[in-house]
């Protein structure tokens, strides 16, 4: 089945996955702007090196690498560069709730399916509503945390205590408007290039589905099979993932199946080449890269 896959939109799939690590990482230069000034390069290399490493290493330890990287080749701290991760994390979550929302616009769902995106919706709102007064009321976060911290015992509190300030930082980009249009416009063309994976990986098996919908329901429900910590490379969960999204519009299993097996040996091909590529360039060894992070 794969033998018989077009070339071209192959070649279009990896495209747009190598184009997806360039634009998660631009899209992290503009997040952490109000932080502090990082060069584009640094952070292209930290996050190919952490695509990959997420990709090899079980239960996502590979998300620690990339801020781990780049605060060890810029001025930012480790902490700052980590929340940050987190918060990208929200407006990935964010947008596949949005692109779950389009696919209900285009194709009959279940209404449970409906009433999880709903509440998924309203949970990430609510966590960008809590993080915004945070970064509006920072005296008042830090009394918050200080208090905390004096409940714990003081060997653990004197090694967090230089984190925290840290942590609040990598939020700082939701404090300036200019940052978050910024960053949901990149976050617009990173779910883009996502989903081009997928939609030429259907058009290169040749599979007769409704091209929109479908993209967008691997997309979707693809995404949410891999959000949790899993085994390395997510095997089997995003094989599922794309099972369930085609089995919306009965494509047999055997072709869902060649169709999930050819999605994510164009990721894996982009994530660990990516990451194999600056890691000869930087020099680094994967020593390097499981080494203890400084936390500050």
């Amino acid at each position: 089945m794969l033998i018989g896959a077009r070339p071209l939109w192959v070649l279009s799939g990896l495209c747009a996955g190598a184009a997806s690590i360039a634009v998660r990482a631009r899209r992290w230069v503009q997040l952490l702007r109000p932080v502090a000034g990082v060069a584009m390069g640094d952070a292209l290399s930290s996050t190919a090196i952490g695509a990959g490493a997420a990709a090899l290493l079980p239960l996502r330890l590979g998300e620690i690498v990339r801020p781990a990287l780049l605060a060890r080749r810029s001025s930012i701290r480790f902490s700052a560069a980590l929340s940050s991760v987190v918060l990208e994390r929200l407006f990935d979550m964010l947008f596949v709730v949005l692109c779950f929302l389009g696919l209900s616009l285009v194709y009959p769902l279940p209404e449970t399916a409906r009433l999880a995106a709903r509440g998924l919706g309203l949970a990430v709102a609510g966590v960008f509503v809590v993080l915004i007064a945070v970064q509006r009321r920072r005296d008042t976060s830090d009394r918050w945390i200080r208090a905390i911290l004096a409940r714990l015992p003081a060997s653990l509190a004197t090694r967090l205590r230089p984190a925290t300030g840290g942590l609040l930082d990598g939020f700082r980009g939701l404090g300036d408007p200019y940052t978050v249009v910024a960053v949901c416009g990149w976050s617009a063309c990173l779910w883009a290039a996502i989903a081009l994976v997928f939609l030429s990986s259907i058009v290169a098996l040749d599979i007769a589905v409704p091209l929109g919908p479908a993209m967008l329901a691997s997309v979707v429900i693809v995404a949410a099979a891999v959000v949790l910590p899993q085994a390395p490379g997510s095997v089997g969960t995003w094989q599922a993932g794309c099972v369930i999204a085609l089995g919306l519009f009965g494509v047999p299993s055997d072709l869902a199946v060649g169709y999930s097996v050819l999605t994510w040996i164009l990721s894996m091909t982009i994530n660990v080449g990516a990451a194999g590529f600056f890691l000869v360039r930087d020099g680094l060894s994967l020593r390097d890269l499981v080494s203890r992070p400084e936390v500050s």
